[in-house]
């Protein structure tokens, strides 16, 4: 980000396998000072060869939470387990809470709506220099990590807010009273579908999937938040604001 006393942008890549969703990301990000979008991908493996590789790493990646097969929490922790120099933002148009226990037990250092532009500036430029973002949820903590640059960088986000030191080691990512293991994107969209009063052959045929698929997922989404049926599945997702 520096180069013989001149400061260069911050390199940025972007993935989501919503190739709409990437090209708007692409323009919005372009239009900001100081980042420079060098590659966005719709596949979440391919990022990731991207980062490992010396001559394409970004300086931050943007990962989208709700990717398959892949999903951007393996994106960052694969990322993380590397130990590559790499900033990680997850973005998300799912409530946030839905996300930010997964976005932190990965390594990433913010989650950030989708549609926050300026909360995504800041988590990009905190994210540079290795840094967190106060998380948006309570309970759950972001960390910074430990990069080759750790200059301050309150003066380059909007509200001048710095969190965590200059420099500090890389930690073991920690969440304060950890949440049950949240449902995959497919998951959710199932019992969104469910809460909406569609049956299960309604939602078999819109998502071209068998009954026995659909059934399949809607048992994983109640083994990992605890619910004894599909109608207490409703609840507590509506509870968590799932829906």
């Amino acid at each position: 980000m520096q180069t013989n006393g001149i400061k260069a942008p911050i390199a940025v890549g972007v993935v989501d396998n919503d190739a709409l969703t990437l090209g708007a990301l692409r323009s919005l990000l372009a239009r900001m000072d100081g980042i420079d979008v060098t590659w966005t991908s719709t596949d979440g493996a391919h990022a990731i060869d991207l980062c490992r590789n010396p001559h394409t790493r970004p300086d931050v990646l943007l990962v989208d939470m709700s990717m398959e097969p892949l999903p951007g929490t393996e994106v960052c922790q694969r990322i993380h387990t590397a130990g590559l120099n790499v900033g990680l933002v997850c973005i998300t148009s799912f409530t946030l809470r839905t996300y930010a226990a997964q976005a932190a037990r990965a390594g990433a250092q913010a989650i950030v709506s989708k549609t926050d532009l300026p909360g995504i500036r800041n988590a990009i430029l905190h994210a540079a220099h290795g840094k967190s973002n106060l998380s948006p949820v309570a309970g759950v903590v972001f960390h910074d990590v430990d990069t080759t640059d750790s200059k301050s960088v309150s003066d380059e986000t909007n509200n001048g807010a710095v969190t965590g030191q200059a420099g500090a080691p890389s930690p073991v990512v920690t969440v304060a009273d950890p949440a049950t293991a949240m449902p995959s994107a497919r998951e959710l969209q199932i019992s969104r579908m469910l809460a909406d009063g569609m049956e299960t052959d309604a939602i078999s045929q819109a998502l071209s999937l068998s009954r026995y698929t659909i059934a399949t997922y809607l048992k994983r989404a109640c083994s990992k938040l605890g619910a004894r049926n599909r109608a207490n599945l409703i609840a507590i997702c509506e509870r968590r604001g799932l829906l």
